[in-house]
């Protein structure tokens, strides 16, 4: 297959993708594929590590979805249009994955007791944490909406800059992201940068370039409690 039938495919086939056993038969007919065709894409999502196949059924585990997007992806399908094959669990997890990818050490959601509440994703790389909120929403955001939101996760920031956990003790600067799923050009409100995900790759690459112009928490001292999950 090229790569253009192969992202058309796996389209349908990550649109099809749910945890747990599936008989390869019913998995043909969700996807309406035709039988050659459909034999290929099991190839491929096999040789990817992507569910585990047997001769009439295939497992798929909780990863797989996203393990498929991501293939998807790299044959060339807008990461934005494969954003929205997922759930906002798989959207975060998509999301780990690539900071991973690129050298970051990731937590999803990092639970604080003070103040109570969970942050989405957070990436540590160097003296760098960020602290990123993802909005699996398919809309734009009313300016007011949008800083409640960024109040919020400002003061999400702060607390976990003084937290105990051992991903962040190496970081002396915190930086709260705001993750969106719709494509518009990126914004900075009060100082917090919302980053479309199709610009994801672009903003990781260069932002310690323009930290001076945002709002960077730096490290307090003060110790509150913090239970990971």
């Amino acid at each position: 297959m090229g790569a253009q039938l192969s992202r058309k495919v796996l389209r349908k086939i990550l649109a099809a993708i749910r945890v747990g056993e599936v008989g390869l038969e019913e998995l043909k007919e969700a996807t309406k594929l035709p039988e050659e065709i459909f034999k290929e894409a099991c190839t491929l999502l096999s040789s990817n590590q992507v569910g585990v196949w047997g001769e009439r059924s295939v497992a798929f585990g909780r990863g797989d979805k996203m393990r498929a997007a991501i293939l998807l992806c790299s044959l060339g399908e807008p990461l934005e249009d494969v954003s929205k094959m997922l759930s906002w669990s798989e959207f975060e997890d998509m999301v780990s994955t690539l900071l991973e990818s690129v050298g970051y050490e990731v937590r999803r959601r990092v639970r604080l007791k003070e103040p109570r509440c969970e942050i989405d994703v957070v990436a540590a790389k160097g003296d760098l944490a960020l602290v990123i909120d993802c909005k699996h929403w398919k809309k734009t955001l009313g300016y007011s909406t949008m800083q409640r939101i960024i109040e919020a996760q400002i003061n999400r920031t702060k607390a976990l800059s003084t937290s105990n956990l051992s991903l962040v003790k190496r970081c002396d600067k915190f930086l709260p992201v705001i993750l969106t799923l719709y494509s518009e050009r990126p914004e900075i409100v009060e100082g917090v940068p919302v980053v479309p995900i199709n610009l994801l790759s672009d903003f990781i690459s260069g932002v310690r370039g323009y930290l001076d112009e945002l709002n960077v928490i730096r490290l307090d001292d003060k110790p509150t409690g913090i239970r990971e999950r």
